[in-house]
Formats: structure tokens, C-alpha cells, sequence
């Protein structure tokens, strides 16, 4: 599965691009703009990019998760050695500990992630607050080709900004995803 980026700075061309890729039959779970105008993707009727999409919460929450977790990981051996515990120490002490560690970090890290613009289009944001519209297309090797023949042929005034995974990595930081097409 592949994400692509492409930009446009018309509404109109937007709205048209929506139909287009849902006559190739890229329905609106596949298909998600990320506009400063969110109000015009609602009166146009075009797929807005969801909350995840627009913040960090997924990415931050992983990353502070797996910090808890080690941190829980390192508190738990640390309880089990030096046998500090009112109850017998056993691996599963450890167990929680990292559990614990594990899902406080995750609910941190997710509230940190709601003050963050997401990593995978932080890359972007000049262009949004320019007034123009990311459109981000989920496709498989198979419909690929085909999106990418309507979007060139029908549009040549939208810009390709490249692709990357829809997955989200915590051991990923952001990238620059357009800027090396504009070259």
C-alpha cells in the first residue's frame, strides 16, 4: 500500500479530482484532502483528512509507549533484584511494571500528539497555510498505475509531491517528502 501526495491550489480542480478518483473507484476511505479551507471540503462535499492524519498522536503515542515501557522494563528488574516489594517478585511483576510503563507512556505520548502536526506531512504545512489543498491518495500496486494516469493526464496543473506508506513508524522521523520534487 502506498500513500501520494499531490497539490493543488484550486478547489474547483479538487472537487473534480474527488470525482474522478471515485469513478476509478478510490472511495473516500482511500482519499483525503488536508486543506486550511475545511469548511469548503465540507460545502464541496470532498473527504477531509481525518484527526490521526493531520496530528501526531499515533507516532508520539508509539514513541512515549516504548520509552514507557523500557523505563517500566528497567523499574520492574529493579524491584525483582533488590527485592523491595511487600509481595514476592516474580517475572510477572516485571510484567507489569512494563505494562504499566507501556500504556502510561502511550496515553502521554498521545496527549503530546494532539499539540503536534503530523510527522508524515509537517512537510507540507507552508503549502496549507498558503491555501492549497494535499490531497493524499491510499493505493495498492495494483490501482497505482492507474491513479497515477488520471491524476497526470486529467490534471496537469496539480503537483506530484511523491509517496511514502500510510503506516505510521515510531522510529520514523519526518522527511521531506515534496521538496525534492520541486527540484
Amino acid at each position: 500500500m502506498f500513500r501520494l501526495y499531490y497539490l493543488s491550489d484550486d478547489i474547483v480542480v479538487t472537487k473534480a479530482i474527488s470525482d474522478a478518483l471515485h469513478k476509478e473507484g478510490i472511495t473516500d476511505w482511500n482519499f483525503h484532502v488536508l486543506a486550511k479551507d475545511e469548511a469548503g471540503l465540507y460545502q464541496h462535499h470532498i473527504h477531509s483528512a481525518t484527526t490521526y492524519q493531520q496530528l501526531d498522536i499515533v507516532h508520539t503515542g508509539e514513541q512515549w509507549a516504548l520509552i514507557g515501557g523500557c523505563i517500566g522494563l528497567l523499574l520492574g528488574l529493579l524491584v525483582a533484584v533488590a527485592e523491595v516489594a511487600v509481595w514476592p517478585s516474580t517475572a510477572m511483576t516485571v510484567g507489569l511494571f512494563v505494562a504499566v510503563g507501556f500504556l502510561f507512556g502511550a496515553w502521554q505520548g498521545s496527549l503530546v500528539g494532539w499539540s503536534r502536526e503530523s510527522y508524515k506531512i509537517e512537510s507540507f504545512h507552508e503549502d496549507i497555510e498558503a491555501g492549497m489543498y494535499l490531497i493524499m491518495v491510499d493505493v495498492n500496486a495494483d490501482s497505482k498505475a492507474p491513479v497515477r494516469e488520471v491524476m497526470n493526464m486529467g490534471f496537469p496543473q496539480i503537483r506530484y509531491c511523491g509517496k511514502d506508506s500510510p503506516l505510521i513508524n515510531p522510529f520514523k522521523r519526518a522527511k521531506k517528502i515534496h521538496a525534492l520534487s520541486r527540484a
